[in-house]
């Protein structure tokens, strides 16, 4: 766990904010978390109630299996992204193809531009109208990148990673410049490898352009290329003339200049309304998407987080010591073995089997017994006299470590840093599962009672 909470990810702002956000929608639809230990490291590390309630998700989440989870499905997020991506290099060098028609040699220029900017112009003309208020953004693409998403990261908590991305895009209303980049970006990417190959298949072979109509006029082409044509224009591409469009409409052959202007005219127009338009776009939703996500921010009056004022934030808090222990007192408090005070070594047994005898054989009189905790009532009693002495925690290894035993324990550790565990035996991959959760926590195991005894030095007389 330690290798997740160094990673650049889980630094990021954005990771950080995403992390409360599925804390929130964890809490708000299972219920609370026990949350007591991260609650006091984050009052005692930060400042302010939005840090603080940041600081207690992250200990949660690392903690738990979710911070591994988010890391997980942004993972996954972005080998769908790089899979896309493929398939618009794909989709554009074989659009550039289809569109020159190789086999025959001859292009239909209508159909090119109808293969080459139809789906183009219509997905553009639906991105813009999701664009307006009231309207829910979404296309072909982002579908496909949420389905493939899921598909690559599997598990329980990956669906909360998942919904919890969307919800925090939602509320900082950043989701439909999200969607805008991952159109544009496509597209974009499948002009920029379109273009090249229409110039590499134009600059190896001998194409014929012509156009083909049963009810037009040679007038409305004409008209067409001339109106197509002008933004290329400007940019140095030429526009056949209404000669040039006569000689396309059938009959011999045009000849080569003009062949070779209707090559440039399709390159131009594939550039300026293909391959402008999306790049254009992309730099607009980079920037809308930038200025959405400087919303992205802690809202203490959202429930799931409505509720942790008073904790991370109470309006009632201790003034300090009014006047200094006394020598006596001071000289008591720190007695190493004074009977019940916060250095008397301790044992405790956590959910052991009925059939488990309890105290341990052996146990001197100057440690104390703690009892079992069995029970959220044994945990809170725990947590009213626990403090900084030696403890040995009991487990039993014929029982599965859960997620609240993972956390308990880590409380139990940060209240008691010179803690041992003693797990009795019990079948190997139990057993396994126990000593995981021990390395985890960095927590030393001691063999038996005697061998965590020999650790506490002499016993008192």
């Amino acid at each position: 766990m330690a290798s997740d909470a160094d990673s650049p990810l889980v630094r990021l702002p954005l990771f950080q904010q995403w992390q409360a956000e599925a804390v929130r929608l964890r809490e708000t639809q299972w219920g609370p978390l026990d949350d007591r230990a991260a609650n006091q490291a984050a009052v005692r590390e930060t400042q302010g109630l939005a840090p603080r309630i940041l600081a207690r998700a992250a200990i949660l989440a690392r903690h738990g299996t979710l911070q591994s989870s988010l890391q997980q499905w942004a993972l996954a997020a972005r080998l769908s992204l790089i899979c896309l991506a493929i398939l618009g290099v794909v989709l554009g060098v074989g659009a550039a193809t289809a569109a020159l028609n190789p086999a025959r040699g001859s292009v239909n220029l209508a159909m090119a531009l109808v293969g080459l900017l139809g789906l183009h112009a219509l997905t553009f003309i639906i991105w813009l109208i999701g664009c307006l208020p009231g309207i829910q953004a979404g296309t072909l693409l982002s579908q496909l990148w949420w389905w493939s998403s899921k598909k690559l990261a599997r598990g329980p908590d990956h669906v909360l990673a998942a919904q919890s991305f969307v919800s925090l895009l939602g509320r900082a209303q950043a989701w439909k410049p999200a969607v805008g980049l991952l159109s544009h970006g496509m597209w974009t990417l499948a002009y920029s490898c379109a273009i090249p190959t229409l110039i590499v298949l134009l600059s190896t072979r001998s194409y014929t352009f012509h156009w083909e109509t049963t009810l037009l006029s040679p007038e409305a082409f004409v008209t067409l290329s001339q109106t197509l044509g002008s933004l290329p224009h400007a940019l140095g591409f030429p526009v056949p003339d209404s000669i040039s469009v006569a000689q396309s409409m059938g009959g011999p052959a045009a000849p080569a200049t003009v062949q070779a202007d209707w090559s440039l005219w399709l390159i131009g127009n594939l550039l300026c309304w293909g391959w402008l338009p999306r790049v254009l776009g992309l730099l607009v939703c980079a920037f809308w998407f930038k200025r959405r996500l400087r919303r992205i921010h802690i809202n203490p009056a959202l429930p799931g987080w409505l509720e942790l004022r008073e904790r991370l934030q109470p309006t009632h808090q201790s003034l300090g010591i009014d006047r200094p222990d006394s020598p006596a007192d001071t000289r008591a408090a720190h007695h190493p073995h004074t009977t019940g005070s916060m250095w008397q070594p301790a044992v405790l047994a956590l959910e052991l089997g009925p059939d488990v005898a309890w105290p341990p054989e052996g146990l001197p009189s100057h440690i104390e017994n703690l009892g079992r905790c069995d029970s959220r009532e044994d945990r809170q009693r725990l947590r009213e006299t626990l403090d900084a002495r030696p403890l040995l925690l009991v487990c039993d290894a014929r029982r599965t470590p859960d997620r609240g035993s993972a956390t308990w324990l880590d409380e139990l550790h940060q209240r008691c840093p010179q803690m041992h565990v003693w797990c009795l035996p019990g079948p190997a991959p139990r057993q396994q599962a126990w000593e995981a959760l021990f390395s985890r926590y960095d927590l030393p195991q001691a063999r038996h009672l005697d061998a965590w005894l020999g650790t506490l030095g002499p016993s008192p007389s």
